[in-house]
């Protein structure tokens, strides 16, 4: 009996093509920007960990706490119906917006 393995079941079988590529398939690529393949070479297991990769111009979010608490905080006032309306027309809507904190 072999050492056990994290997964039992297969959830596929796949053969590699003539050049050493297997496809993983829509399901198991979907929203995925590239995998880091490791390999363990004593028992021959490969393990893909899948990444979601960000614009750049985005990147900043992740990296800032504050606002990823203020979207947080927003996202739950939100929820609970606080919401409040913003015309944006107005030449000085921003005030408005700075009242409330």
């Amino acid at each position: 009996m072999g050492v056990k393995s994290k997964y039992e079941k297969p959830l596929a079988s796949a053969r590699p093509d003539d050049r050493g590529r297997i496809t993983l398939g829509i399901a198991l690529t979907r929203d995925v920007s590239r995998y880091d393949v490791f390999f363990d070479e004593i028992t021959g297991e490969v393990l893909l960990k899948p990444f979601k990769e960000v614009p750049a111009q985005e990147a900043w979010f992740y990296k800032n706490e504050k606002a990823q608490k203020m979207v947080a905080e927003g996202l739950v006032a939100a929820k609970a119906g606080k919401l409040k309306k913003i015309d944006f027309k107005k030449s000085n809507w921003i005030d408005d917006v700075e009242d409330d904190e």
